[in-house]
């Protein structure tokens, strides 16, 4: 009777640990060698060099998946380019509920606002230049990211060259 009363709590549990990352490693005609996609979605830095030339050996680049692949989920994850596994799986269907409440109320103060964007000028003029200070921002941001991916494969590459081959 008492394993009848774990089942559910077993299910859950390969529910939601069984949400591993499929990685497939596929040949690619830009880089030139073999690249990895996660859920169907190339993410090049996995295999690249500075270069962004893959390697064509599929074992460096499986070598360089392994070594890579948790700071670069890190950085696609900031980047926003790619969904956390807790937010994928777990906190998607909240996310929703709430966003149904909340923009409920905030329906008429959207509706105002949109009117005010679309019969004043210089309410426009403030909210595109609102918008364009967000864009720069937001740019600026992800270029920072990506210049400290972009070394993080350089610190890796130097790794890789003082490994036995």
């Amino acid at each position: 009777m008492i394993i009848m009363k774990r089942i559910p709590l077993l299910f859950l549990f390969l529910l939601l640990f069984s949400g591993c990352t499929v990685h497939r490693f596929q040949k690619s005609p830009e880089e030139g060698g073999y690249v990895a996609a996660r859920f169907g979605y190339v993410i090049p830095e996995y295999t690249v060099d500075l270069d962004n030339k893959a390697p064509q050996d599929f074992k460096l680049a499986r070598a360089r998946l392994e070594r890579r692949n948790d700071t670069v989920e890190k950085y696609y994850i900031e980047m926003g380019q790619i969904e956390n596994y807790f937010q994928r799986y777990v906190g998607h269907f909240p996310k929703i509920i709430w966003s149904i409440f909340a923009n409920t109320i905030k329906m008429p103060f959207h509706i105002v606002s949109e009117y005010r964007y679309e019969h004043n000028e210089a309410y426009r003029k403030k909210i595109d230049d609102l918008d364009a200070r967000q864009k720069a921002r937001e740019e600026e941001r992800i270029n920072k990211l990506k210049s400290e991916l972009r070394e993080f494969i350089a610190q890796d590459l130097e790794k890789e060259k003082q490994l036995p081959p």
